[in-house]
């Protein structure tokens, strides 16, 4: 059964950016093993170790914000059904972080970005994703919008959100 969220958005309007203040970042797609250590660095993982589930699915995409080559920013996407088990065309996006340093710049927006037009390229209509109540309003203004109150998971209080993307429109060349 398809769910009806209330607004559908075309993913290149989801996150909004300044160019100017991002010149000097170098937003791309990176095989899960340069995501780790900068997940482990800002994220808490309670079993100990960065890598998540999704993590190897043939469908995960992980991005990642470089400055002068070093990450700075990371976000993770794969196909995985909502919470309630929607199968259809639904994604998760997960270990969003951006380094104390380089946050209120843009950088977690494009990260989210990228990992929303790799969704899109590939069929999602949904994407989901946990926060905690600190980093909610991010993602709201990402596009996301709240489900509910916020559920026990992992280590704290988070919310469910989700977002509707419409067609691809790519805000970056390949």
């Amino acid at each position: 059964m398809d769910r009806d969220w209330g607004f559908r958005l075309p993913v290149s309007c989801l996150c909004l950016t300044k160019a100017s203040l991002l010149s000097n970042y170098d937003i791309r797609i990176v095989a899960v093993a340069d995501v780790l250590e900068l997940r482990g660095a800002l994220l808490a993982h309670p079993a100990g170790s960065p890598s998540i589930t999704g993590d190897d699915h043939p469908s995960s995409c992980h991005v990642a914000a470089r400055r002068n080559e070093i990450p700075v920013g990371i976000g993770s996407i794969y196909s995985e059904p909502t919470p309630d088990g929607n199968p259809t065309a639904t994604w998760k996006l997960h270990g969003v972080a951006v380094d104390h340093g380089h946050r209120g710049m843009g950088v977690g927006a494009l990260v989210v970005e990228r990992c929303l037009e790799h969704a899109a390229a590939h069929g999602a209509n949904v994407v989901w994703c946990t926060a905690p109540a600190g980093a909610f309003g991010f993602f709201e203004r990402c596009g996301f919008r709240r489900t509910g109150d916020p559920v026990d998971h992992r280590g704290g209080p988070q919310y469910k959100l989700f977002a509707e993307i419409g067609p691809l429109r790519r805000s970056w060349s390949i």
